[in-house]
């Protein structure tokens, strides 16, 4: 038998002495290993699981929406998302590029480079107030529902949270 390897005694109940076995060392480690690689996935599965589970979150209002073509500052294409709310307010959230994501995209608000968009809140009388937080986009396409949630909220403190689901309008914008 080997003398580098791991001994280890094995118990043979109807034998008057012990065993010895030998293992090689790096065969234990690499299943010691593989089992707990194994045991920490499962852990962070279970952790990920119970912490973004849909039966955890409430149910986000759904606001019906407008989503019309745009112009950028710099007379480029744009898209803005209009969301009315229940007490006579407006969200419009404008991103300043073409209307045409095929992925799954959130964008934050305020914009440090300029170059992304604004969300503003419109009051019935008076300045509109800009909008801090993040706004995912699922798709947007010219052809179909424009869908996505928000998660914003004024200097004061005010919070706006819920899903839309926009249908297109019909205003013909000519940027340039």
């Amino acid at each position: 038998m080997s003398t580098n390897g791991v001994r280890l005694f094995y118990c043979n109940c109807h034998a008057e002495h012990s065993q010895e076995i030998y293992r090689h060392p790096h065969r234990m480690k690499s299943r010691t290993l593989f089992l707990l690689a194994i045991g920490l996935l499962i852990l962070v599965f279970n952790v990920t699981w119970i912490i973004f589970s849909p039966r955890n979150q409430a149910a986000a209002e759904v606001f019906p929406a407008t989503v019309n073509r745009d112009c950028a500052p710099w007379d480029g294409a744009a898209f803005t998302i209009s969301i009315p709310l229940n007490d006579g307010t407006m969200i419009h959230i404008s991103i300043w590029q073409f209307p045409d994501i095929s992925l799954p995209v959130t964008y934050s608000f305020p914009d440090d480079t300029g170059q992304v968009g604004n969300a503003l809140l419109l009051h019935e009388v008076g300045l509109p107030e800009q909008l801090n937080g993040k706004v995912f986009f699922w798709q947007v396409n010219q052809e179909g529902l424009t869908e996505g949630k928000f998660d914003l909220v004024t200097e004061a403190g005010q919070l706006f949270k819920g899903q839309f689901k926009a249908e297109w309008g019909d205003e013909i914008v000519y940027c340039g």
